[in-house]
């Protein structure tokens, strides 16, 4: 795939597409085969598929997130009573 770098000249004509820019400007974009496969082929094992990446400290933002919950229900069961 190539790619023209030129400057914006005000006044001037829109540069004519090539076929294959043509046909990539449809409400979907075609990319080759041989642009997206890879190499060679991953062998994974189901465990190591069904395995993902939860990161980011999430038990800890739901801990916080359901003491900040109860916490509200408390004051909101507070201000019922009295």
């Amino acid at each position: 795939m190539t790619q023209a770098t030129t400057a914006y000249e005000p006044g001037s004509k829109p540069m004519e597409k090539s076929p294959e820019e043509a046909e990539n400007t449809d409400a979907t974009l075609r990319v080759a085969n041989e642009d997206t496969a890879a190499p060679a082929s991953e062998k994974r094992t189901t465990e190591e598929v069904r395995q993902g990446h939860t990161g980011d400290h999430v038990r800890y933002i739901l801990i916080a997130s359901i003491a900040g919950i109860a916490f509200v229900f408390a004051i909101l069961l507070a201000l019922y009573v009295f």
